[in-house]
C-alpha cells in the first residue's frame, strides 16, 4: 500500500545516512519497504518459493546502487523499478510467457470493521473469502498489462507518473491501459455482481 512516509523528510534522512554507510538507516529502509516489495514481487512471479529470494536480491541491488541514487524519482518508485526488473529477468530466464500477474488481496486493508469491535460472524467471513476468490480469478483472466497496471495503481497506489517510469511506458499508455483494465475487470466480474456486493 502507499506509504505516506515515502514523501517525508525522514526517508530522505535515512537515504542520506544509508549513503554514508549507516547500517541502522539501511536496515530501517529495508524494513519500511519490505512489505511493498514482497507484494509486488509475489504479484509478478506468483511463486512463494522465489519471492523471498527476489526481494532479498532487490535490497542487495538497492544497497549496491544507493550511492548513485540522486532523488530524481521518489525512492519508492526507484526501488520498485529494481524489483520489477529483477522479476522480469527471472521470468525471462525461465522462459515464462506471463511476465506479470496481479493481485494479492491485502488481508489488513479494505475490509469493513465491525462497530462492536468483535470478530465478524462465520457467514461474513465466508462471503469475504468468496469475494476475494472471485476477484483473484477475474484478475488472473486479464491480459498481463492490465493486471500489472491495476496492481500498481489500485493496490500500491502509485501515481500515473510513477507507473510510467517503472514500466517504461508513456503517460498516455498508462492511462489508456488502466482505463481498459478497469473495463476488462468489470466485464469479468459482471456475471458475479450479486455475489460480490
Amino acid at each position: 500500500m502507499y506509504d505516506p512516509a515515502d514523501n517525508d523528510s525522514v526517508i530522505t534522512e535515512l537515504i542520506l545516512a544509508g549513503k554514508a554507510g549507516n547500517s541502522k538507516a539501511l536496515t530501517s529502509l529495508i524494513e519500511l519497504y519490505s512489505p511493498s516489495i514482497h507484494r509486488v514481487v509475489y504479484s509478478i512471479v506468483r511463486d512463494e518459493n522465489i519471492v523471498e529470494d527476489l526481494a532479498q536480491e532487490t535490497f542487495l541491488k538497492m544497497l549496491a546502487a544507493l550511492k548513485h541514487y540522486e532523488f530524481r524519482a521518489p525512492f519508492r518508485s526507484w526501488l520498485l523499478r529494481i524489483a520489477v526488473n529483477l522479476c522480469r529477468d527471472h521470468l525471462r530466464k525461465k522462459k515464462v510467457r506471463k511476465i506479470m500477474t496481479l493481485f494479492q488481496v491485502n488481508e489488513d486493508s479494505g475490509e469493513e470493521q465491525s462497530f462492536s469491535g468483535s470478530e465478524p460472524d462465520p457467514a461474513t467471513l465466508f462471503e469475504r473469502v468468496e469475494r476475494k476468490m472471485l476477484l483473484e480469478k477475474a484478475l488472473e483472466r486479464l491480459p498481463q498489462n492490465s493486471r500489472v497496471v491495476l496492481i500498481m495503481r489500485e493496490l500500491e497506489e502509485l501515481s500515473y507518473e510513477e507507473i510510467a517510469e517503472i514500466l517504461h511506458w508513456k503517460m498516455g499508455t498508462v492511462k489508456s491501459r488502466l482505463f481498459r483494465a478497469r473495463q476488462e475487470l468489470a466485464k469479468e466480474l459482471s456475471p458475479h455482481r450479486e455475489e460480490i456486493k
